[in-house]
C-alpha cells in the first residue's frame, strides 16, 4: 500500500514495514502522474525494520504493490 508519494520517493507498506522507494516523479501528457523508480537504490527497510534483510523477492513485491496501484489510477509507472 501506498502511503506517500513526493517528488523523489514513494513510501510503501508491505507486511507491516515500512520503505522508501528513491525516484522521481514526472507528469506525462495524459495529465495523470507519472513516477520512475530507481530499483537498483532500493536498499533497505525504514526503521524500524532497517536491520530486517531486504531480499530480491521483497523488491518484487514492493515494485508490483506499486504498479498495482499506479495502474488502478490510470497513472503511469517506469523501472529504470
Amino acid at each position: 500500500m501506498i502511503l506517500d508519494v513526493s517528488r523523489g520517493h514513494i513510501i510503501v507498506e508491505i507486511r507491516g514495514r515500512e520503505i522508501t522507494v528513491p525516484g522521481e516523479i514526472f507528469f506525462p501528457p495524459n495529465d495523470k502522474m507519472g513516477f520512475a523508480i530507481f530499483k537498483n537504490e532500493i536498499k533497505a527497510w525504514d526503521s524500524p525494520n532497517d536491520h530486517d534483510a531486504l531480499t530480491d523477492d521483497d523488491v518484487e513485491e514492493v515494485i508490483k504493490d506499486i504498479q498495482q496501484e499506479f495502474t488502478q489510477g490510470g497513472h503511469t509507472l517506469e523501472i529504470e
